[in-house]
């Protein structure tokens, strides 16, 4: 009699055990659930694979609601054919400028003047003192191609007296290069023979300024040499 009434107590607790088990194991597979498939911050309408993972792009909040719907499907990725992606090609290279070098030879190559012909008057040239707006800025390598400055002069009116001078005006970036010169003034010599100069000097190394851009002025003095 007590067997009788023991065997449906036991399978009611067996039962009570595997509802819980249930239960549980329903709660477990419902987080990771929600854990494997997160709020997508990137694409909040949903994403475009290729079918090997790969995610080719976002859908957008129409194509969205019409895939709920079931209107019409999700519209193809266009993509531009060979000829077209060939063909492109050499205009973009051609539109971006190259990256300058930051190697000195590179930007200013050192052009042979020349020897002084007969006619050339020899001249003492003096580079400096570079002036700069804020901080302090070295000669460089303005100082290296007084050959050159002196042909300017002697190409282009030579002096017009025992003594002259160009002051050139430019700026100075973090890359240390004389950029935007222009002739601030000239005394005894030619418009042409200062802008001749002023082309010598720029994208020549100064130095790297205190500041991220800096104006600055060198002066380039001549004198006739003694005979």
């Amino acid at each position: 009699m007590k067997s009788t009434f023991k065997r449906p107590l036991l399978m009611l607790s067996v039962a009570s055990v595997l509802l819980a088990f249930g239960v549980a194991a329903s709660g477990e597979s419902a987080d990771a659930l929600l854990r494997r498939y997160p709020y997508d911050p990137a694409c909040p309408w949903g994403r475009i694979g290729n079918g090997k993972g790969i995610i080719v792009r976002c859908l957008s909040e129409a194509e969205a609601q019409a895939l709920r719907a079931g209107t019409v499907p999700a519209a193809p990725v266009a993509s531009a054919p060979p000829s077209a992606v060939a063909s492109a090609a050499p205009s973009a290279s051609s539109a971006a400028p190259p990256a300058p070098s930051t190697s000195p030879s590179a930007e200013e190559p050192e052009l042979d003047a020349g020897p002084p012909s007969a006619s050339d008057e020899k001249l003492d040239v003096t580079v400096g003192p570079v002036t700069a707006d804020s901080g302090e800025l070295g000669i460089g390598k303005l100082g290296a191609p007084k050959d050159r400055y002196q042909k300017c002069v002697n190409d282009n009116g030579g002096l017009k007296d025992g003594s002259g001078e160009v002051q050139v005006r430019f700026l100075v970036r973090q890359r240390g290069r004389a950029e935007g010169v222009s002739v601030a003034k000239r005394t005894n010599l030619s418009a042409e023979a200062a802008r001749c100069v002023s082309e010598v000097v720029d994208r020549r190394y100064v130095g790297v300024p205190d500041a991220p851009i800096v104006g600055a002025t060198v002066v380039i003095k001549f004198a006739k040499a003694a005979k």
